[in-house]
């Protein structure tokens, strides 16, 4: 291949209107093909001589790099998150287990009181859930209250 041959990359359609909407509100002159060939330059760059999949094993459940993770105690949230192979909370390396027992102070099952997000675009859910396989099929609230009507009156 030649230095200035030029190939075409497949991007879903709403990604590219996006994109062109963004470059046509800010007035910006590039065309997408100039972006795209930023993106990737800096995804490069950042990803350079790094293993291909970072992040946190635990257990049978892997958590990706940049993965976060909550707990609710106390009317207040407590947060992790996942940095290369490590769990880090309030600057210290930590495990689920014993960063859920340090900030309830007693003994407490992580799997149940850990919330997990692994995109800022996505929801949270229950690590158990995500343990167990729910998360790739969540449930509906409105599905859930009705089946729940109906165990009440079996």
């Amino acid at each position: 291949m030649r230095q200035n041959e030029a190939v075409s990359v497949e991007v879903k359609a709403h990604v590219y209107a996006s994109l062109r909407d963004m470059l046509w509100t800010q007035r910006d002159p590039r065309d997408p093909g100039d972006i795209a060939t930023v993106a990737i330059k800096e995804w490069l760059a950042r990803n350079r001589g790094r293993p291909v999949e970072r992040g946190y094993q635990w257990k049978n459940l892997f958590l990706p790099h940049g993965t976060r993770l909550r707990i609710n105690h106390g009317y207040t949230s407590h947060y992790a998150q996942v940095e290369g192979d490590l769990l880090i909370a309030e600057g210290n390396i930590v495990t689920p287990r014993g960063w859920a027992n340090d900030v309830c102070g007693c003994v407490r099952n992580a799997w149940r009181d850990i919330w997990i997000q692994r995109d800022y675009n996505e929801g949270w859910m229950r690590a158990g859930d995500w343990r167990t396989g729910e998360a790739a099929n969540p449930r509906r609230p409105a599905i859930e209250r009705r089946r729940h009507k109906r165990r009440r009156l079996d």
